[in-house]
C-alpha cells in the first residue's frame, strides 16, 4: 500500500510527477535516505536565518496535520523546494521599481482599446484563482516587447544573466477575485516581475502579499506602471484579500538563470526531499488549518483566508525613476543593463 501511494496520487492527478509513470514511494524514500540519511530538516534552510526557518517550520507543522493525501503531498512539494532547494539570488527576495513610461502607456492603450473593441475573452480556469474567471486580452506583440525590453531590468536587479521564458498577459481579474498564496513553477519562473498596468476607474487598491527572505509578510499596493521584482518560485505570494472593482490588470514576466539551471530537473529534486513520514497521521491537531487549492495555500479559518494578512509590513507605490526599493525601504541606484559573467553592477 505504502509502495503504491505516490504512484496512485499521481495517476489521480493529485500530485505532479513528470513523467507520471514510475515513482514508487519505497524508491523515493530510498533516494531520500541516500541523499539526506533520515535527517530532518534534511539540510540547512536557504537562506539560513531565524525568520525564514520559523515561517517554514510553522508551515511544515500545518502540512503534517492535513488529512487529504493529495493536498498534503502537494503542500510538501511546494514548501520544501522554497525552503531548502532553490537558491536565493537577492538579499530579501523582492523589490519595487518604476517601469518606462512609454511602455506603460502602450500597454494601457492595449488593454483599454481591447476592452472597447470587445477583444477580451475568458481565460482558462486557473487553480490558484478563486471567483469569476478572469478576462484575457491577447496582444503577443506587446508581451514580446515586454519580455525583451525588461530583461535588462531583471538582470540588473538579480545581477545575473537570465534567459527569458514568458511574459503572460493581459489578465484582467474581475470583481470578487482572490489569488491564493502560492509559489511559481520550479523550472522556469525563477526571477520574475509583476507589472501592474491599469485598473478600472471603480477599482479599489488590491495589495499583493509576499513573504520576504526574513519570513516577514509584506502588503504592497502597486500603482499603474509599478513593477514588483520577486523570486517567484521561492517567495510565497498572492492576493488573498478579495478584489473590489470591475477589473485589475497586470502582466507576469518570468526568467530563469542562463547558466546551469535547465540542466537540473528541479521538480524531481523536490520529490526527493519530501520527508519519508510525510503521510503520517497527526491525531492531536494544534495548528491553524491549512488547505491546498490546486497548487496554492489557504487558511480557511483566517481573515482573508490567510492569517498573516493581519500582521504585515505595509507599503505602496508608485516607484521612483532611477532607483529600486528593497523590503527594508532602502533605495538603490538603478541602471537597467544586460548582465554577463564577469560584470560588476
Amino acid at each position: 500500500m505504502v509502495r503504491l501511494l505516490l504512484l496512485a496520487l499521481c495517476l489521480l492527478g493529485a500530485v505532479q510527477l513528470a513523467p507520471c509513470s514510475a515513482m514508487y514511494e519505497v524508491d523515493r524514500v530510498a533516494e531520500y535516505d541516500r541523499r539526506y540519511p533520515r535527517e530532518w530538516p534534511p539540510k540547512d534552510y536557504i537562506p539560513n536565518n531565524e525568520g525564514w526557518r520559523s515561517v517554514h517550520e510553522h508551515r511544515f507543522k500545518q502540512i503534517r496535520e492535513m488529512d487529504n493525501h493529495g493536498e498534503k503531498y502537494e503542500g510538501w512539494m511546494q514548501s520544501v523546494f522554497a525552503a531548502f532547494l532553490v537558491q536565493n539570488f537577492t538579499e530579501y527576495g523582492f523589490g519595487l521599481v518604476r517601469a518606462p513610461e512609454e511602455l506603460t502607456q502602450a500597454l494601457q492603450e492595449g488593454i483599454r482599446g481591447g476592452l472597447e473593441r470587445g477583444e477580451a475573452r475568458l481565460e482558462y480556469q486557473v487553480d490558484v484563482i478563486e471567483g469569476p474567471r478572469c478576462l484575457f486580452i491577447d496582444r503577443p506583440d506587446l508581451t514580446k516587447r515586454v519580455l525583451t525590453e525588461l530583461q535588462t531590468y531583471t538582470e540588473a536587479w538579480a545581477q545575473m544573466e537570465l534567459t527569458p521564458h514568458i511574459a503572460y498577459g493581459f489578465r484582467l481579474y474581475q470583481n470578487n477575485s482572490v489569488l491564493n498564496m502560492h509559489v511559481d513553477k520550479k523550472q522556469t519562473h525563477i526571477v520574475s516581475m509583476i507589472f501592474h498596468i491599469d485598473s478600472s476607474d471603480d477599482a479599489e487598491d488590491w495589495p499583493i502579499y509576499i513573504e520576504d527572505l526574513l519570513g516577514r509578510t509584506h502588503e504592497v499596493v502597486l500603482k499603474p506602471g509599478d513593477i514588483l521584482f520577486y523570486e517567484s518560485s521561492k517567495c510565497l505570494h498572492g492576493r488573498p484579500k478579495m478584489f473590489n472593482g470591475s477589473w485589475y490588470s497586470s502582466i507576469f514576466i518570468h526568467y530563469y538563470p542562463t547558466h546551469g539551471w535547465q540542466q537540473t530537473d528541479h521538480q524531481q529534486r523536490a520529490h526527493y526531499i519530501v520527508p519519508p513520514g510525510w503521510n503520517d497521521k497527526v491525531e492531536e491537531k494544534k495548528e491553524t488549518p491549512l488547505k491546498m487549492i490546486g497548487t496554492s495555500f489557504k487558511e480557511p479559518t483566517c481573515p482573508n483566508g490567510w492569517c498573516a494578512t493581519q500582521d504585515t509590513v505595509k507599503w505602496s507605490g508608485p516607484g521612483e525613476e532611477g532607483v529600486w526599493i528593497d523590503p527594508m525601504m532602502v533605495r538603490h541606484p538603478f541602471e537597467p543593463k544586460r548582465f554577463s559573467a564577469g560584470d560588476e553592477l
